[in-house]
Protein backbone atom coordinates (compact mmCIF):
# COMPACT_ATOMS: atom_id res chain seq x y z
CA UNK A 1 0.00 0.00 0.00
CA UNK A 2 1.50 3.82 -1.02
CA UNK A 3 1.71 5.75 1.98
CA UNK A 4 1.05 9.36 1.08
CA UNK A 5 4.28 11.30 2.08
CA UNK A 6 2.56 14.69 2.29
CA UNK A 7 -0.36 12.96 4.66
CA UNK A 8 1.82 11.67 7.49
CA UNK A 9 3.53 15.02 7.50
CA UNK A 10 0.97 16.30 8.45
CA UNK A 11 -1.01 13.50 10.95
CA UNK A 12 2.67 14.48 12.38
CA UNK A 13 2.49 18.62 12.85
CA UNK A 14 -0.89 17.71 13.97
CA UNK A 15 -0.24 15.69 16.81
CA UNK A 16 3.38 17.80 17.81
CA UNK A 17 0.19 21.21 17.47
CA UNK A 18 -1.70 19.17 19.95
CA UNK A 19 0.74 17.85 22.17
CA UNK A 20 1.91 22.22 22.37
CA UNK A 21 -1.14 23.46 23.26
CA UNK A 22 -2.03 20.98 26.18
CA UNK A 23 0.94 21.48 27.42
CA UNK A 24 0.60 25.25 27.38
CA UNK A 25 -2.99 24.83 28.39
CA UNK A 26 -1.80 22.82 31.82
CA UNK A 27 1.49 24.68 32.09
CA UNK A 28 3.53 21.84 33.26
CA UNK A 29 7.00 23.48 32.81
CA UNK A 30 6.05 26.30 36.15
CA UNK A 31 8.81 24.47 37.80
CA UNK A 32 11.09 25.85 34.68
CA UNK A 33 10.38 29.59 35.81
CA UNK A 34 7.90 29.73 32.58
CA UNK A 35 4.63 32.17 33.37
CA UNK A 36 1.07 31.34 31.99
CA UNK A 37 1.94 33.61 29.40
CA UNK A 38 5.12 32.31 28.74
CA UNK A 39 3.56 29.16 28.25
CA UNK A 40 1.53 30.15 25.69
CA UNK A 41 4.65 32.25 24.14
CA UNK A 42 6.50 28.87 23.96
CA UNK A 43 3.64 26.87 22.28
CA UNK A 44 3.44 29.69 19.66
CA UNK A 45 6.78 29.51 19.06
CA UNK A 46 6.69 25.59 18.76
CA UNK A 47 3.78 25.34 16.58
CA UNK A 48 4.95 28.29 14.24
CA UNK A 49 8.78 26.21 13.99
CA UNK A 50 7.46 23.36 13.50
CA UNK A 51 5.04 24.35 10.64
CA UNK A 52 7.67 25.86 8.71
CA UNK A 53 10.15 23.27 9.23
CA UNK A 54 7.70 20.31 7.91
CA UNK A 55 6.04 23.05 5.53
CA UNK A 56 3.26 21.10 6.12
CA UNK A 57 1.03 24.09 4.95
CA UNK A 58 1.88 26.73 2.58
CA UNK A 59 4.73 29.02 4.71
CA UNK A 60 2.46 32.23 4.21
CA UNK A 61 -0.53 30.33 6.15
CA UNK A 62 1.81 29.94 9.27
CA UNK A 63 1.70 33.53 9.44
CA UNK A 64 -1.73 33.61 9.96
CA UNK A 65 -1.77 30.86 12.60
CA UNK A 66 0.49 32.87 14.50
CA UNK A 67 -2.01 36.19 14.12
CA UNK A 68 -4.99 33.81 14.90
CA UNK A 69 -3.40 32.01 17.79
CA UNK A 70 -1.87 35.12 19.05
CA UNK A 71 -5.39 37.82 19.31
CA UNK A 72 -7.27 34.11 20.25
CA UNK A 73 -5.41 32.96 23.24
CA UNK A 74 -1.98 35.25 23.97
CA UNK A 75 -4.17 38.73 24.24
CA UNK A 76 -6.72 37.71 26.33
CA UNK A 77 -4.48 36.01 28.80
CA UNK A 78 -2.21 39.12 29.06
CA UNK A 79 -5.09 41.41 29.35
CA UNK A 80 -5.67 39.43 32.51
CA UNK A 81 -2.42 39.38 33.73
CA UNK A 82 -2.99 43.35 34.14
CA UNK A 83 -1.41 44.03 30.35
CA UNK A 84 -2.35 47.15 28.38
CA UNK A 85 -2.13 45.43 24.84
CA UNK A 86 -4.51 45.38 22.04
CA UNK A 87 -4.76 43.53 18.73
CA UNK A 88 -3.20 46.44 17.16
CA UNK A 89 -0.14 45.27 18.56
CA UNK A 90 -0.31 41.77 16.88
CA UNK A 91 -1.75 43.26 13.83
CA UNK A 92 -0.11 45.88 13.06
CA UNK A 93 3.86 43.92 11.70
CA UNK A 94 1.26 42.49 8.85
CA UNK A 95 1.67 46.85 7.41
CA UNK A 96 4.65 47.76 9.10
CA UNK A 97 7.39 49.97 7.66
CA UNK A 98 9.49 47.06 6.17
CA UNK A 99 6.43 45.37 4.97
CA UNK A 100 5.98 48.64 2.61
CA UNK A 101 9.41 48.79 2.04
CA UNK A 102 9.50 45.34 0.50
CA UNK A 103 6.36 46.03 -1.53
CA UNK A 104 7.89 48.95 -3.00
CA UNK A 105 10.42 46.87 -3.68
CA UNK A 106 7.88 44.46 -5.64
CA UNK A 107 6.30 46.99 -7.85
CA UNK A 108 9.69 47.92 -9.28
CA UNK A 109 10.53 44.87 -9.97
CA UNK A 110 7.22 43.96 -11.57
CA UNK A 111 7.60 47.67 -13.63
CA UNK A 112 11.64 46.89 -14.83
CA UNK A 113 10.64 42.92 -15.85
CA UNK A 114 7.24 43.64 -17.67
CA UNK A 115 9.05 46.34 -19.78
CA UNK A 116 12.03 44.16 -19.94
CA UNK A 117 14.53 46.26 -19.07
CA UNK A 118 16.00 43.44 -16.32
CA UNK A 119 16.44 41.83 -19.66
CA UNK A 120 18.52 44.42 -21.65
CA UNK A 121 20.67 44.38 -18.99
CA UNK A 122 21.65 41.26 -19.12
CA UNK A 123 22.06 40.71 -22.51
CA UNK A 124 24.21 44.08 -22.68
CA UNK A 125 26.68 42.84 -20.26
CA UNK A 126 26.45 39.05 -21.34
CA UNK A 127 27.75 40.56 -25.18
CA UNK A 128 30.56 41.59 -23.34
CA UNK A 129 31.84 38.64 -22.41
CA UNK A 130 32.87 37.67 -26.10
CA UNK A 131 33.54 34.51 -26.76
CA UNK A 132 35.57 33.36 -23.57
CA UNK A 133 33.77 31.16 -20.97
CA UNK A 134 35.32 32.58 -18.13
CA UNK A 135 34.73 35.87 -18.85
CA UNK A 136 31.07 34.81 -19.66
CA UNK A 137 30.63 33.48 -15.67
CA UNK A 138 32.21 36.35 -14.49
CA UNK A 139 29.34 38.66 -16.58
CA UNK A 140 26.66 36.03 -15.09
CA UNK A 141 27.20 36.30 -11.86
CA UNK A 142 27.97 39.98 -12.09
CA UNK A 143 24.56 40.97 -13.48
CA UNK A 144 22.97 38.07 -11.60
CA UNK A 145 24.37 40.06 -8.58
CA UNK A 146 23.29 43.41 -9.33
CA UNK A 147 19.92 42.79 -10.47
CA UNK A 148 19.21 40.89 -7.20
CA UNK A 149 20.29 43.37 -5.58
CA UNK A 150 17.10 45.72 -6.30
CA UNK A 151 14.84 42.83 -7.82
CA UNK A 152 13.43 39.45 -6.64
CA UNK A 153 16.13 36.97 -6.75
CA UNK A 154 13.87 34.29 -7.64
CA UNK A 155 12.66 36.65 -10.60
CA UNK A 156 15.93 37.74 -11.27
CA UNK A 157 17.12 33.69 -11.20
CA UNK A 158 14.12 32.88 -14.17
CA UNK A 159 15.32 35.51 -15.87
CA UNK A 160 19.20 35.36 -16.00
CA UNK A 161 18.23 31.24 -16.66
CA UNK A 162 15.84 31.95 -19.71
CA UNK A 163 18.85 33.72 -21.25
CA UNK A 164 21.61 31.75 -20.56
CA UNK A 165 20.03 28.12 -21.99
CA UNK A 166 20.55 28.70 -25.55
CA UNK A 167 24.05 28.98 -24.74
CA UNK A 168 24.12 25.78 -22.51
CA UNK A 169 22.31 24.40 -25.03
CA UNK A 170 25.18 24.83 -27.63
CA UNK A 171 27.93 23.19 -25.22
CA UNK A 172 28.01 19.58 -26.02
CA UNK A 173 26.12 16.66 -23.51
CA UNK A 174 28.05 16.02 -20.40
CA UNK A 175 30.11 18.99 -20.71
CA UNK A 176 31.24 20.46 -17.57
CA UNK A 177 31.05 23.56 -18.05
CA UNK A 178 27.51 23.40 -19.02
CA UNK A 179 26.90 23.20 -14.86
CA UNK A 180 28.92 25.74 -13.82
CA UNK A 181 26.39 28.28 -16.33
CA UNK A 182 23.94 26.86 -14.76
CA UNK A 183 25.19 27.24 -11.40
CA UNK A 184 26.75 30.42 -11.60
CA UNK A 185 23.35 32.06 -11.77
CA UNK A 186 21.79 30.68 -8.41
CA UNK A 187 25.16 31.29 -6.62
CA UNK A 188 25.58 34.96 -7.70
CA UNK A 189 21.49 35.24 -6.87
CA UNK A 190 21.57 34.58 -3.48
CA UNK A 191 24.94 36.47 -2.60
CA UNK A 192 23.56 39.30 -4.57
CA UNK A 193 20.20 39.58 -2.36
CA UNK A 194 22.62 40.45 0.89
CA UNK A 195 24.09 43.70 -0.38
CA UNK A 196 20.49 45.98 -0.04
CA UNK A 197 17.58 46.28 2.57
CA UNK A 198 15.31 44.80 -0.06
CA UNK A 199 17.40 42.22 -1.66
CA UNK A 200 16.13 39.06 0.43
CA UNK A 201 14.23 39.02 3.89
CA UNK A 202 16.07 38.56 6.18
CA UNK A 203 17.89 42.06 5.63
CA UNK A 204 14.86 43.42 6.39
CA UNK A 205 13.97 41.24 9.29
CA UNK A 206 17.00 42.19 10.92
CA UNK A 207 16.71 45.94 9.99
CA UNK A 208 13.00 45.74 11.99
CA UNK A 209 14.60 44.62 15.40
CA UNK A 210 17.50 46.85 14.64
CA UNK A 211 14.94 49.83 14.53
CA UNK A 212 13.59 48.33 17.63
CA UNK A 213 16.76 49.09 19.87
CA UNK A 214 18.11 51.70 17.78
CA UNK A 215 21.04 50.39 16.06
CA UNK A 216 19.26 50.48 12.22
CA UNK A 217 21.54 51.53 9.53
CA UNK A 218 19.61 53.64 6.48
CA UNK A 219 19.18 52.01 2.91
CA UNK A 220 23.02 53.22 2.17
CA UNK A 221 24.17 52.01 5.45
CA UNK A 222 23.34 48.90 4.94
CA UNK A 223 24.80 48.79 1.60
CA UNK A 224 28.05 49.66 3.04
CA UNK A 225 28.28 46.70 5.79
CA UNK A 226 27.28 44.31 2.93
CA UNK A 227 28.73 45.42 -0.48
CA UNK A 228 32.45 44.66 0.45
CA UNK A 229 31.15 40.79 2.07
CA UNK A 230 29.18 40.72 -1.55
CA UNK A 231 32.02 41.20 -3.75
CA UNK A 232 34.28 38.97 -1.68
CA UNK A 233 31.88 36.22 -1.51
CA UNK A 234 31.02 36.53 -5.39
CA UNK A 235 34.94 36.07 -6.07
CA UNK A 236 34.55 32.99 -4.27
CA UNK A 237 31.83 31.63 -5.21
CA UNK A 238 33.48 32.06 -9.11
CA UNK A 239 36.65 30.69 -8.16
CA UNK A 240 34.65 27.32 -6.72
CA UNK A 241 32.91 27.16 -9.96
CA UNK A 242 35.94 27.60 -11.93
CA UNK A 243 37.50 24.89 -9.73
CA UNK A 244 35.32 22.74 -10.09
CA UNK A 245 34.02 22.62 -13.43
CA UNK A 246 35.70 25.09 -15.84
CA UNK A 247 39.34 24.16 -14.67
CA UNK A 248 41.27 22.26 -17.47
CA UNK A 249 38.19 22.78 -19.80
CA UNK A 250 37.98 24.33 -23.56
CA UNK A 251 37.55 28.19 -22.86
CA UNK A 252 36.73 29.62 -25.75
CA UNK A 253 33.02 29.53 -27.34
CA UNK A 254 30.63 31.39 -29.40
CA UNK A 255 27.86 33.50 -27.64
CA UNK A 256 24.62 34.28 -29.55
CA UNK A 257 22.41 37.11 -27.90
CA UNK A 258 21.65 38.96 -31.59
CA UNK A 259 18.10 39.54 -30.85
CA UNK A 260 17.61 43.66 -30.69
CA UNK A 261 15.66 44.68 -28.16
CA UNK A 262 12.25 46.02 -28.68
CA UNK A 263 12.60 50.16 -28.31
CA UNK A 264 12.30 52.00 -25.13
CA UNK A 265 8.17 52.98 -24.48
CA UNK A 266 7.86 55.98 -22.44
CA UNK A 267 6.53 53.60 -19.93
CA UNK A 268 10.32 51.55 -19.70
CA UNK A 269 11.33 55.55 -19.02
CA UNK A 270 8.87 56.53 -16.79
CA UNK A 271 9.55 53.28 -14.72
CA UNK A 272 13.88 53.67 -15.15
CA UNK A 273 12.54 57.01 -13.66
CA UNK A 274 10.71 55.88 -10.85
CA UNK A 275 13.59 53.28 -9.71
CA UNK A 276 16.06 55.76 -9.88
CA UNK A 277 13.89 58.16 -7.91
CA UNK A 278 12.89 55.65 -5.58
CA UNK A 279 16.57 54.75 -5.08
CA UNK A 280 17.73 57.73 -4.28
CA UNK A 281 15.35 58.65 -2.00
CA UNK A 282 16.20 55.17 0.02
CA UNK A 283 20.24 56.20 -0.18
CA UNK A 284 19.52 59.52 1.27
CA UNK A 285 17.03 58.77 3.90
CA UNK A 286 19.54 60.79 6.49
CA UNK A 287 18.69 63.77 4.72
CA UNK A 288 15.23 64.12 4.14
CA UNK A 289 14.14 61.87 6.95
CA UNK A 290 11.48 59.96 5.63
CA UNK A 291 11.41 56.01 6.08
CA UNK A 292 12.02 53.51 3.79
CA UNK A 293 8.46 52.55 4.05
CA UNK A 294 7.74 55.89 3.07
CA UNK A 295 9.46 56.43 0.05
CA UNK A 296 8.43 52.82 -1.36
CA UNK A 297 4.87 54.38 -1.61
CA UNK A 298 6.30 56.45 -4.86
CA UNK A 299 7.02 53.48 -7.13
CA UNK A 300 3.45 52.01 -5.87
CA UNK A 301 1.86 55.41 -6.40
CA UNK A 302 3.69 56.79 -9.35
CA UNK A 303 3.19 53.64 -11.57
CA UNK A 304 0.18 52.55 -11.15
CA UNK A 305 -1.54 55.73 -11.42
CA UNK A 306 0.11 56.46 -15.30
CA UNK A 307 -0.96 52.54 -16.16
CA UNK A 308 2.68 50.96 -16.37
CA UNK A 309 1.50 48.47 -14.16
CA UNK A 310 -1.65 47.46 -14.40
CA UNK A 311 -4.72 46.00 -11.59
CA UNK A 312 -3.19 42.19 -12.64
CA UNK A 313 0.02 42.95 -12.35
CA UNK A 314 -1.00 44.11 -8.53
CA UNK A 315 -2.48 40.87 -8.77
CA UNK A 316 0.50 38.70 -9.55
CA UNK A 317 2.73 40.40 -6.59
CA UNK A 318 4.59 38.15 -3.93
CA UNK A 319 2.31 38.83 -1.44
CA UNK A 320 2.67 35.46 0.16
CA UNK A 321 6.26 36.52 0.78
CA UNK A 322 5.07 39.86 2.03
CA UNK A 323 2.44 37.47 4.88
CA UNK A 324 5.30 35.37 5.76
CA UNK A 325 7.59 38.46 6.83
CA UNK A 326 4.32 39.72 8.67
CA UNK A 327 3.86 36.37 10.16
CA UNK A 328 7.26 35.88 11.35
CA UNK A 329 7.07 39.72 12.85
CA UNK A 330 4.03 39.17 14.99
CA UNK A 331 5.97 36.22 16.31
CA UNK A 332 8.59 38.32 17.44
CA UNK A 333 5.62 40.30 19.34
CA UNK A 334 4.48 37.18 20.77
CA UNK A 335 8.26 36.58 21.90
CA UNK A 336 8.31 40.25 23.36
CA UNK A 337 4.84 40.60 25.09
CA UNK A 338 4.89 37.00 26.35
CA UNK A 339 7.95 37.00 28.21
CA UNK A 340 9.36 34.21 26.42
CA UNK A 341 12.12 36.37 25.11
CA UNK A 342 13.38 36.87 28.55
CA UNK A 343 12.78 32.93 29.25
CA UNK A 344 14.95 31.53 26.45
CA UNK A 345 17.92 34.27 27.15
CA UNK A 346 17.99 33.10 31.05
CA UNK A 347 18.90 29.69 29.71
CA UNK A 348 21.50 30.53 27.12
CA UNK A 349 25.59 31.31 28.18
CA UNK A 350 26.22 34.37 26.55
CA UNK A 351 28.15 35.16 29.04
CA UNK A 352 30.30 32.27 28.76
CA UNK A 353 30.52 32.65 24.90
CA UNK A 354 31.45 36.48 24.97
CA UNK A 355 29.65 38.56 22.11
CA UNK A 356 31.94 36.39 19.17
CA UNK A 357 31.25 33.00 19.59
CA UNK A 358 27.79 34.32 20.16
CA UNK A 359 27.58 35.58 17.05
CA UNK A 360 29.26 32.44 15.17
CA UNK A 361 27.32 30.35 17.16
CA UNK A 362 23.65 32.06 15.98
CA UNK A 363 24.99 32.43 12.89
CA UNK A 364 26.21 28.67 12.13
CA UNK A 365 23.08 27.67 13.20
CA UNK A 366 21.30 29.95 11.06
CA UNK A 367 23.34 28.57 7.96
CA UNK A 368 22.46 25.07 9.15
CA UNK A 369 18.25 25.38 9.32
CA UNK A 370 18.38 27.90 6.04
CA UNK A 371 19.82 25.14 4.28
CA UNK A 372 17.15 22.96 5.16
CA UNK A 373 14.25 25.50 5.17
CA UNK A 374 13.31 28.86 4.31
CA UNK A 375 15.74 31.85 5.16
CA UNK A 376 13.01 33.68 5.66
CA UNK A 377 11.20 31.78 8.54
CA UNK A 378 14.83 30.69 10.04
CA UNK A 379 15.21 34.41 10.36
CA UNK A 380 11.61 34.72 12.03
CA UNK A 381 12.53 32.23 14.43
CA UNK A 382 16.47 33.58 15.52
CA UNK A 383 16.13 37.25 15.22
CA UNK A 384 13.15 37.90 17.56
CA UNK A 385 15.32 36.00 20.40
CA UNK A 386 18.53 37.99 19.61
CA UNK A 387 16.45 40.98 20.33
CA UNK A 388 15.99 39.90 23.53
CA UNK A 389 18.66 39.02 24.74
CA UNK A 390 19.59 42.60 25.50
CA UNK A 391 23.35 43.03 24.13
CA UNK A 392 25.09 46.18 24.47
CA UNK A 393 24.86 48.92 22.19
CA UNK A 394 27.03 47.63 19.09
CA UNK A 395 26.90 44.02 19.80
CA UNK A 396 23.44 43.44 18.82
CA UNK A 397 24.14 44.94 15.09
CA UNK A 398 26.99 42.43 14.69
CA UNK A 399 25.07 39.33 15.76
CA UNK A 400 21.58 40.40 13.59
CA UNK A 401 23.81 41.04 10.72
CA UNK A 402 25.67 37.84 10.86
CA UNK A 403 22.60 35.97 11.17
CA UNK A 404 20.56 37.90 8.26
CA UNK A 405 23.90 36.90 6.21
CA UNK A 406 24.10 33.36 6.85
CA UNK A 407 20.82 32.89 6.13
CA UNK A 408 21.71 33.91 2.92
CA UNK A 409 24.75 31.88 2.22
CA UNK A 410 23.11 28.73 2.82
CA UNK A 411 23.09 27.15 -0.65
CA UNK A 412 23.84 23.46 -0.26
CA UNK A 413 21.03 21.96 -1.54
CA UNK A 414 18.39 22.59 -4.41
CA UNK A 415 15.62 23.00 -1.59
CA UNK A 416 17.69 25.75 0.46
CA UNK A 417 16.63 28.59 -1.88
CA UNK A 418 14.19 29.43 -4.27
CA UNK A 419 17.31 30.34 -6.84
CA UNK A 420 18.76 26.92 -5.98
CA UNK A 421 15.06 24.79 -7.15
CA UNK A 422 14.46 26.75 -10.08
CA UNK A 423 18.32 26.09 -11.18
CA UNK A 424 17.71 22.72 -10.38
CA UNK A 425 14.64 22.55 -12.28
CA UNK A 426 16.91 23.14 -15.36
CA UNK A 427 17.32 19.16 -15.56
CA UNK A 428 20.86 20.57 -16.61
CA UNK A 429 22.36 19.64 -12.40
CA UNK A 430 21.71 16.86 -10.40
CA UNK A 431 21.79 17.27 -6.18
CA UNK A 432 25.07 16.06 -6.19
CA UNK A 433 26.08 18.52 -8.69
CA UNK A 434 25.12 21.34 -6.16
CA UNK A 435 26.01 19.78 -3.29
CA UNK A 436 29.42 19.93 -4.08
CA UNK A 437 30.00 23.69 -5.17
CA UNK A 438 27.84 24.30 -2.76
CA UNK A 439 28.82 23.22 0.47
CA UNK A 440 32.15 24.94 -0.69
CA UNK A 441 30.55 28.30 -1.06
CA UNK A 442 28.26 27.88 1.85
CA UNK A 443 31.43 27.43 4.51
CA UNK A 444 33.06 30.01 2.68
CA UNK A 445 30.24 32.23 3.05
CA UNK A 446 30.26 31.13 6.97
CA UNK A 447 34.01 31.99 7.13
CA UNK A 448 33.93 35.16 5.69
CA UNK A 449 31.10 36.56 7.38
CA UNK A 450 32.66 35.69 10.64
CA UNK A 451 36.05 37.19 9.52
CA UNK A 452 36.44 39.97 7.37
CA UNK A 453 32.56 40.56 7.92
CA UNK A 454 32.41 40.89 11.65
CA UNK A 455 35.98 43.25 10.81
CA UNK A 456 34.32 45.31 8.92
CA UNK A 457 31.37 45.72 10.89
CA UNK A 458 33.39 46.78 14.10
CA UNK A 459 35.75 48.99 11.92
CA UNK A 460 32.56 50.93 10.51
CA UNK A 461 30.84 51.16 14.19
CA UNK A 462 34.33 51.88 16.01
Amino acid sequence: MRVDRQLVVRVFVCIAIMVSLLLAQAEVFVDFGMTPTTHIGVAILVIAATLWVTEAVPLFLTGFVILALSTTWLLPELQAAGGSQTTAVFLSPFFSDIILLFLGGFVLSAALHSHRLDERLAKAVLRLAGDSLTKLLLAIMLVTAFLSMWLSNTATTAMVLSLVMPIVHSLPSGDRRRKAIVLAVPFAANIGGIGTPIGTPPNAIALTYLARIGEAPTFGGWMLLAIPVVVVLLALAFFVLWLVYVRRQQSEFAIDLASEPSPMTWRAWLAVATAFVTALGWLTGAVHGLSSGTIALIPVLVLFTTGVLRTPDFRGLPWDVLFVMGGGLCLGRVIETSGTADWLVAGLPTEQLGIIGLAVAVGVLGCAMSSVMSNTATANLLLPVIAGLGLAYGDAKLVMVGVAVSCSVAMVLPISTPPNAIAFSSSEIKSVDLMKPGLLVTVSGVIVTYTLGLWWWSTLAA
